[in-house]
């Protein structure tokens, strides 16, 4: 999986691709959020998977 730090205007801030890093290296504020991804054909077909569930859940009425 793939970890990216976004800024509170979006803006990519940069990839946490450092395993020995500490997330206070990296320029982490108020606002900022970390995105994850899947990287592998695994993970991606269990999100679609998921994905797939929970919109068979969600009827119109």
């Amino acid at each position: 999986m793939d970890l990216e730090l976004y800024g509170a205007e979006e803006q990519l801030l940069g990839r946490l691709d450092c395993d020995e890093a500490l997330l206070g290296s990296y320029p982490v504020a108020d606002g900022c959020r970390v995105h994850a991804k899947p990287t592998s054909s695994e993970a991606t077909g269990w999100v679609s998977a998921m994905m797939s569930r929970w919109a068979s859940m969600t009827a119109v009425w």
